[in-house]
């Protein structure tokens, strides 16, 4: 089994394995966080462009084998770790 992402001294709330093969990670996110929080995708901000494209090109652009990026952003008060892989940890920043 994988190690999760390294969230020292966060609060983790969930961990998730995204598709990185499917295509659209942003959508997964977005429901993903929608759910933590227990409203429809729609009820919640959306994620800028910026972040969809870089996400985008983050796991459009794997590493070989040997290799392991790790992305982490802030979004709707929480902190997400993405692994190219599609290892997702979202933690609590209000904590």
């Amino acid at each position: 089994m994988r190690e999760p992402i390294d969230a020292t001294g966060e609060d983790v709330v969930l961990q998730r394995q995204l598709d990185a093969d499917q295509g659209n990670q942003m959508v997964q996110l977005v429901e993903l966080i929608a759910d933590i929080d227990d409203v429809e995708p729609t009820e919640i901000s959306p994620i800028y462009r910026d972040i969809d494209s870089l996400v985008s090109n983050f796991f459009g652009s794997q590493p070989p084998s040997r290799g392991d990026a790790t992305l982490a952003f802030s979004y709707q008060g929480y902190r997400i770790h993405l692994k190219q892989d599609g290892r997702t940890t979202v933690c609590d920043l209000s904590t």
